[in-house]
């Protein structure tokens, strides 16, 4: 019977053209596309697994036990993972922070000892607590061979002795991240020299581990811990130091030595192959940075205050990324004061800074400061808290003074009756269409606090945060296409009544509205028309509105007409 036959001509192709590319190729592609999301959209999907599966980052507990499970079954995709990030959170339906760390730790414990994760490289586990079950280390170092980098977080409860976080050897890499857990039980215990698990740690860092080449301690506390063990460390490799809130240089200077050099000065004089550097106004004073030798340092980016910067007048010619690790308080500094030590730096292509408002006047110089100094920038991450700064509008124009930017993160509190995120981040890409990706985050005002003894009233309007990512598309003459936006809403109630949250994914079209494809027909495109800011649409409003006075007024002449007497007269032949 014919209905029974199969239909020769399918639908859609059986055979792609990129089946016939080689792998490597397919591989470039995969790596030159955006999102994943398009990644995925490749007619052959087994050769870009290579790409979707290189890093992968698990967010929550039931997403860290299905996907490892999954990978577990599935050795194909499995042998791609190089990077392997778990960052377990605590949720209603897991309970405390320990049972999380338990349920995770032996997710990933399972999955290591398969041995099906050989080609991992990186792990970091980034949980309030440190992984429940410590033998997920030996299960890591046994099953996973190529594993060079890894990262742990201590809270409340420290590793043991006999840890085997401490038995790895020749890492390349190694990151501990203090939360705020460990900072209100231990500061003072784990990271001292005379703690069993402290010694454990610098020994496996300082003597198994030679050619570390990135080395992480961080935290944040207004009370730092001491890890001034650290400068007995020499790695000739080493190229990214990141420090948090710890303390290092504290032991006050003698008389007798106080013209040498501070330890953790001559610590930094000795890995002379340091390519990021990252400080905190815990781990040293200005002064003593200026001490240190001019051609010793060749680093091209650097996180810290404005007065460590400062000290560092011989970094100008190479540094290419800066970030102020703290806000700048434009009581105390002005936009022109930062931009002069911005000034010298004629290679920075990368800046992030935040400032804390007095007022809604102070950011009337903030953007032209910041042309003036950095002109060729090409990321930008710019916050302004606590008072309303720019309207999008106005912002979108001024930012054309950055001639290069190619990213761009905003966070600001919103300016009364400013627009949506939509239509600024519309305004945005209309006039800076050399953007390929930024964000724009709104966030709340700052309050005054409440005298003691009031009525907790709710801040008006409630606190809100808003955040939208968006990609910018073009045509190959540059002109701006299609904008491409995910945004998320959160508003948290007052008196602990809950949080609302909502997200939204839309594409906008940022053609003009006369462009070939773009008129539409119909009624949609007389209203299209009568909305349109040009000549065409000017022409068809006062069309519409002739018609309209012509409308009313037939009414009017028509009862003045019938009222009128009317003379009759006769013709005599």
């Amino acid at each position: 019977m014919f209905w029974l036959q199969p239909d020769p001509s399918p639908p859609y192709p059986k055979f792609s053209l990129l089946l016939q590319a080689p792998g490597d190729v397919l591989i470039e592609i995969a790596h030159a596309l955006d999102s994943q999301a398009d990644v995925r959209n490749l007619y052959v999907y087994s050769h870009v697994a290579a790409i979707l599966y290189e890093t992968v980052t698990l967010n929550d507990v039931e997403q860290c036990t299905n996907t490892l499970r999954m990978l577990t079954r599935r050795p194909l995709l499995a042998r791609h993972v190089r990077q392997l990030i778990v960052r377990p959170r605590m949720d209603k339906a897991c309970g405390q922070g320990v049972s999380v760390s338990l349920m995770a730790s032996t997710a990933v414990r399972d999955a290591a000892v398969t041995m099906r994760l050989d080609a991992l490289s990186k792990f970091i586990w980034d949980a309030d607590e440190k992984p429940y079950h410590e033998d997920m280390w030996f299960a890591l170092r046994m099953g996973c061979p190529q594993l060079r980098y890894i990262g742990t977080t201590v809270g409340r409860y420290l590793p043991s002795r006999n840890s085997h976080l401490f038995d790895f050897a020749n890492l390349i890499g190694f990151s501990l991240t203090l939360k705020h857990g460990f900072y209100d039980t231990h500061m003072d215990t784990f990271l001292d020299e005379g703690n069993a698990s402290s010694r454990q740690l610098w020994d496996m860092l300082i003597y198994r581990c030679p050619n570390l080449e990135e080395l992480i301690i961080e935290g944040a506390s207004t009370l730092p811990t001491d890890v001034h063990t650290l400068v007995d460390g020499r790695w000739p490799k080493l190229r990214k130091l990141i420090l948090g809130d710890v303390s290092i240089d504290w032991t006050p200077a003698s008389t007798a030595d106080q013209f040498d050099k501070r330890p953790f000065v001559a610590f930094l004089e000795a890995h002379t192959s340091l390519e990021s550097l990252s400080l905190s106004k815990y781990n040293v004073l200005p002064a003593h940075l200026s001490s240190i030798d001019p051609g010793s340092l060749h680093i091209t980016s650097f996180t810290g205050t404005m007065q460590q910067l400062q000290a560092l007048p011989y970094l100008q010619s190479c540094l290419k990324s800066v970030k102020f690790r703290d806000p700048v308080q434009t009581r105390e500094v002005s936009a022109q004061a930062v931009a002069g030590v911005l000034q010298g730096l004629s290679h920075l292509t990368k800046l992030t800074i935040s400032f804390k408002l007095h007022s809604m006047y102070d950011s009337g110089s903030l953007l032209p400061s910041l042309i003036s100094a950095c002109p060729n920038l090409r990321h930008l991450d710019l916050t302004c808290a606590n008072k309303p700064s720019f309207q999008l509008d106005s912002f979108s124009k001024a930012i054309r003074g950055f001639p290069k930017l190619q990213t761009l993160h905003l966070t600001i509190v919103k300016y009364p009756g400013d627009e949506a995120l939509s239509s600024g981040a519309a305004r945005i890409a209309r006039a800076n269409p050399r953007l390929t990706k930024f964000r724009l985050t709104f966030i709340p005002p700052t309050y005054p606090l409440l005298l003691p003894f009031s009525f907790p009233h709710p801040p008006l309007p409630l606190p809100a945060h808003s955040t939208g990512s968006f990609e910018l598309s073009t045509d190959r003459h540059g002109l701006p296409l299609t904008l491409v936006g995910f945004e998320h809403f959160r508003l948290v109630w007052p008196w602990g009544l809950g949080v609302s949250s909502s997200s939204r994914r839309y594409v906008r079209d940022l053609r003009p509205l006369n462009a070939p494809g773009r008129r539409k027909t119909g009624w949609r495109g007389v209203l299209g028309l009568l909305t349109e800011r040009s000549a065409a649409g000017e022409e068809m409003r006062m069309i519409i509105f002739c018609g309209l006075l012509v409308s009313l007024a037939r009414p009017a002449v028509h009862g003045v007409l019938s009222l009128a007497p009317v003379t009759r007269m006769v013709v005599m032949v």
